[in-house]
């Protein structure tokens, strides 16, 4: 099942992109890099204008509480504002909308050495915001994001626990990427 749903969320990605997409200042509109962070992964981004792009990610999410799982996002970005342009880097301040799912895992263990937990799938609304060192000699870009998470749908497959456990809706993620443009 979760293969299935990590093949259908990057098919989805995908066939979203257009076939001819606006350069980013150039003859490169794609970038595929890395994420560390919460969640840390693959991250790419395409450019569908000069102020707008899509953003795509595949991570793991692993936190303090032993909370963890597969992330998955799709996000709609816009570039209202550029902050600094140099010749060699602009930094543009970016904020945006999309989606999330979480296949979620989440255990701990009890005084007695009793495993409790549970694992289910989430969906969810994502607003990025962030900042972006766009590097204008070479082809990469360097990020920082923080993003609030509403998860909006839970579907629960196993239970390990006598009693259910509370369910945090809304979160955080951060992270610091680079990607490079093809």
């Amino acid at each position: 099942m979760k293969k299935v749903v990590l093949f259908v969320s990057l098919a989805i990605c995908l066939s979203a992109a257009p076939a001819v997409a606006a350069t980013r200042g150039g003859s490169r509109p794609f970038g595929l890099g890395l994420v560390l962070g919460e969640p840390t992964g693959l991250t790419a981004k395409l450019y569908l204008q000069q102020s707008f792009a899509l953003q795509m990610g595949v991570g793991w999410v692993d936190d303090f509480n032993d909370d963890n799982g597969l992330h998955l996002n799709l996000d709609f970005l816009w570039h209202p504002v550029v902050l600094a342009r140099e010749a060699s880097f602009t930094l543009p301040f970016y904020l945006g909308v999309g989606m999330r799912f979480l296949d979620h895992d989440y255990r701990y263990y009890y005084a007695r050495g009793v495993y409790y937990g549970y694992h289910d799938s989430r969906l969810g609304v994502r607003a990025p915001f962030g900042l972006l060192m766009d590097f204008t000699r070479v082809p990469l870009d360097l990020y920082l994001e923080v993003a609030l998470v509403v998860d909006v749908l839970f579907f629960n497959e196993d239970y390990y626990e006598p009693y259910r456990y509370g369910r945090d809706r809304v979160n955080w993620n951060a992270g610091i990427g680079v990607r490079y443009y093809f």
